[in-house]
């Protein structure tokens, strides 16, 4: 009833603007270590990159924007670069070689507000467009992250605490060591509709994707923040993977941390808000991710949920999934 009586008067607060607005810069607020930010050459960034990659969308802007055949010439130019570059073939924003993983490093530093870089085709693109977006554009992007932010914040003002104890249990690791900036997007630049930098403490989220949006925004705010250190490489979950399954020639399933990790995050999410979320499904069963080299629910559902529920340690339920995936390959 209490958490009935908290959602409720959240969503009466989120009916004011104000409560991130009054928020200085590009700053949109923090929750415990993690800050907020809708930065707009950024935005920018992955909205040309967006464009670029899908031509459905670029031909529906080019329609509806509003803007002169002039200023759309600046749009071509830049979506022809971003083409050329690797937006044709969905290219990592941060784990690529491409200049446009150099750019999005230099936003999320900030080093591409200040001099010139050498060689970098499209930051020319991006400060060219700078302007014209800040007036046709940005405030409805901007809105957009605000309000993706406010209804995530109502979320985390509620289950935030009693998520972040319980994954840090169950992944062993601290989810946040000293910091975390989730940069809010419009469009996302790319395929998937967030990633995580585990070296700058950096996540990438957009905020008009379906399947990010509402509650599936609360599962995946907490999906990327464990990616800089809860699961990163040396972590205690990816030690004792290799640990198990090396010695039995399952080297190449080592990967199954990632499945593992949506599995995990889904689960505690689902339990956490299920006295106010009936029958919730998590992200990665909804979105149909258990197929093909991920097809690992049934193994997790016997040998992972045990675990999660306390009943077995995380060496015993590792152990069984390596056991378990050596007997089917045998």
């Amino acid at each position: 009833m209490v958490r009935h009586l908290l959602l409720a008067l959240f969503l009466i607060l989120s009916a004011f603007p104000a409560l991130a607005q009054d928020q200085p810069g590009n700053q949109m607020g923090s929750w415990r270590s993690v800050s907020f930010k809708s930065e707009p050459l950024l935005n920018l960034h992955l909205f040309i990159y967006e464009l670029a990659r899908d031509e459905h969308f670029y031909t529906a802007f080019k329609k509806e924007s509003g803007i002169s055949d002039s200023e759309l010439y600046l749009f071509d130019a830049a979506v022809r670069d971003y083409i050329k570059h690797g937006a044709a073939r969905n290219v990592h924003i941060i784990r690529s070689n491409e200049e446009i993983a150099d750019l999005t490093a230099m936003i999320l530093s900030g080093d591409a507000v200040g001099a010139k870089p050498d060689s970098n085709t499209l930051y020319d693109h991006v400060h060219a467009l700078s302007t014209l977006y800040d007036k046709n554009f940005w405030e409805q992007h901007r809105k957009s992250n605000l309000e993706w932010y406010q209804s995530l914040r109502e979320k985390l003002n509620i289950y935030g605490d009693s998520i972040s104890d319980r994954l840090e249990g169950l992944f062993g690791e601290k989810l946040v060591v000293k910091r975390h900036t989730v940069n809010v997007v419009y469009k996302p630049g790319m395929r998937q509709g967030a990633t995580t930098s585990g070296r700058s403490f950096q996540s990438i989220i957009n905020s008009t994707y379906p399947d990010y949006a509402d509650w599936f925004a609360l599962e995946m705010f907490f999906h990327e923040i464990s990616h800089a250190n809860a699961v990163r490489r040396q972590s205690k979950l990816q030690k004792i993977i290799a640990k198990e399954f090396n010695p039995l020639g399952l080297g190449d399933k080592k990967g199954i941390w990632h499945p593992i990790q949506f599995y995990t995050v889904g689960q505690v999410i689902k339990s956490e808000i299920s006295e106010d979320v009936k029958n919730y499904i998590p992200y990665a069963e909804m979105n149909g991710l258990y197929l093909g080299s991920w097809d690992y629910k049934s193994i997790l559902d016997q040998y992972w949920m045990p675990y999660i529920d306390g009943e077995v340690s995380m060496e015993l339920a590792i152990k069984n999934i390596a056991l378990a995936l050596s007997e089917q390959d045998g």
